[in-house]
């Protein structure tokens, strides 16, 4: 015990050492300083408080207003609210009254046959939403169209198959089953179903629609497609060259250079298709207006009525070779739908050649049409040069042309009296106009004037058409260069949407300008004109602004308002026919 008490006094005469060595302050201090620090934590908190309040005091007071004015508009819109809702709802209840009185009314009026028609219908509405209601719970319409797409893809599997053991046999054979099975199934439509050919080709614009107004709609959008890439293209391109220090190789930039490339292959590709489809119209066109003015084979292309050939019981050779408006007008429908919408694949599969030739429609005729065209161009230009003497030499007649004008031009230039862009302007047009100084010889040939006309509205344009089909198929790497080319290639597309309205004014006006003198030599000079590249642009420029705005703005309306305008009416008439009266009668009081 004795130890424990001195362990125990030890370790109090340390701790009287430690709180020494502390120097803890006495009560009273503490106290003193506890209350300091109160005194100045209340007296910053206070001056804090009216800091804030200073500052803030505006801000409530704009908020208080804000809420009042919103409190007093909430509250005018709930009174009316209440009120017209409170009259609407009365006027409903109203009229909800007076049409169950007319309704009943109107019940007890009909006879009993309308009333059980009325209940016949209402019943097959009532079925007809229960059989829905039906089939979709038991899902028949996903199970008929899973085992259509079983029955599909066996029977293309099937006919895969057939075209693979054809093609072993022969590829051309392989190549052409797609057609035949097209005539196939259009002739056998003719046989079981010949009133509803007949209907379509002659009683609806299925055929015009078809051959002529669906490409020219289709036209019209890919000019837009591709006048909006070219400016995006500008517009990207000036941003680029604005930022100097950018560099080219970054991921931003070669994302956007590849998404461009995507967009410009397939404007190409839409241009190329469009563009094919109007050299094989223009050539077909060419060749039946050809064809009508020719002296025997004339015959054969000259449509007649269906009541005409009824009615000759008997007809000489030659009229039993005229065919039927009907029968064109269905052979045109058979033959532009499969030209038009027939793919190169039934299965969608891509079945050309060993080439790389396509099987489409479109196609196999261009490629016929196109090396004709080519030709026949290349032949008219030799004998045009053989025809325009020795003198010429080896070069052909267009350089010797361009050679002399150039001399007169410069000499203009440096008279100031044109400038150089002018003379080159001219330069451009001798050489757009140098495929038509083979139709410019008719106009001089009693009688064949009608020939260049076709020459020059239709195998000239298809012939620049081709040219520009195989600039534009050679591809480039260059996206500036394919910029290019597809601006050329919708030079085309415009002069085919203004060769549309220039041929359909021509037609409705045809009659009047047959008995007009040298008409023909108008219209051939109006051809040529059309087929340059600023008027073709101009015009078109026109025609896409008169699209664009509104119909009172455009200048075709207004110029429609001035001619009514200038006519006379019916009441300017009454009004000098009063005016005259009332100088007659002055006059007869004079006297």
């Amino acid at each position: 015990m004795r130890l424990i008490a001195s362990r125990i006094e030890v370790l109090l005469d340390h701790a009287y050492d430690l709180l020494e060595k502390l120097d803890l302050p006495p009560w009273q201090e503490y106290k003193e300083a506890a209350s300091a620090a109160f005194h100045d934590v209340r007296v910053a908190t206070v001056s804090s408080c009216k800091f804030g309040h200073l500052t803030f005091r505006p801000v409530f007071i704009l908020l208080g207003i804000i809420l009042h004015c919103l409190a007093v508009v909430l509250q005018i819109i709930l009174e009316n609210s209440i009120y017209h809702g409170w009259r609407a709802l009365k006027e409903f209840y109203f009229q909800m009254q007076m049409a169950t009185i007319w309704f009943i009314r109107y019940q007890k009026s009909l006879s009993p046959s309308a009333i059980y028609a009325e209940v016949a219908v209402l019943a097959a509405v009532t079925t007809l939403w229960l059989l829905r209601r039906h089939v979709k719970k038991h899902r028949y319409y996903e199970r008929t169209m899973a085992w259509y797409q079983v029955r599909k893809q066996k029977v293309l599997k099937r006919y895969n198959h057939f075209v693979d053991q054809v093609g072993k046999t022969s590829t051309f054979l392989a190549l052409l089953l797609p057609h035949l099975l097209y005539f196939t199934f259009a002739a056998i439509i003719k046989r079981l179903l010949p009133w509803l050919v007949t209907y379509l080709a002659t009683k609806t614009p299925l055929n015009a629609f078809i051959q002529y107004f669906h490409p020219l709609y289709c036209t019209f959008l890919i000019i837009g497609k591709s006048t909006q890439h070219l400016r995006t293209y500008k517009v990207v391109e000036a941003d680029g060259n604005d930022k100097k220090t950018a560099s080219k190789t970054t991921p931003s930039n070669v994302k956007r250079q590849q998404k461009q490339k995507a967009e410009l292959e397939e404007i190409r590709k839409e241009v190329v298709d469009i563009l094919k489809y109007w050299v094989v119209y223009a050539i077909i066109i060419a060749t039946v207006r050809t064809g009508k003015l020719l002296p025997f084979v004339g015959h054969m292309f000259t449509v007649v009525g269906d009541n005409v050939t009824k009615g000759k019981r008997r007809q000489g050779m030659l009229s039993k070779l005229r065919f039927s408006s009907k029968f064109v007008e269905e052979i045109s429908l058979v033959f532009f739908t499969w030209l038009r919408f027939m793919p190169s694949s039934v299965t969608g599969q891509d079945k050309s050649s060993l080439k790389g030739k396509g099987n489409s429609p479109i196609e196999i005729i261009y490629k016929k049409f196109s090396s004709f065209v080519k030709s026949a161009m290349s032949s008219s230009a030799s004998l045009t040069n053989k025809a325009a003497g020795s003198h010429l030499g080896n070069g052909s007649m267009l350089s010797w042309c361009i050679g002399k004008l150039d001399f007169p031009l410069s000499i203009l230039v440096l008279g100031r009296a044109i400038s150089q862009e002018t003379k080159q302007k001219v330069i451009t047009t001798v050489t757009e106009l140098s495929d038509l100084i083979p139709a410019a010889i008719t106009l001089f040939v009693p009688g064949c004037s009608s020939y260049g006309v076709i020459y020059v509205s239709l195998v000239a344009p298809a012939f620049l058409s081709i040219k520009s089909c195989d600039e534009i198929n050679k591809k480039s790497s260059n996206v500036a260069t394919m910029e290019s080319k597809v601006n050329e290639a919708s030079r085309f597309l415009r002069f085919w949407m203004i060769h549309a309205l220039v041929t359909w004014v021509l037609d409705s006006f045809a009659p009047i300008l047959a008995w007009v003198p040298f008409s023909t030599h108008v219209i051939w000079l109006l051809w040529a004109f059309l087929q340059l590249e600023t008027t073709t642009r101009r015009i078109y420029g026109w025609f896409e602004s008169e699209v664009e705005k509104p119909l009172d703005q455009t200048q075709t309306m207004q110029s429609v308002k001035r001619v009514i305008a200038a006519l006379p009416s019916s009441v300017d008439s009454q009004k000098d026919t009063s005016s005259n009266e009332g100088q007659v009668e002055k006059s007869k009081k004079e006297d």
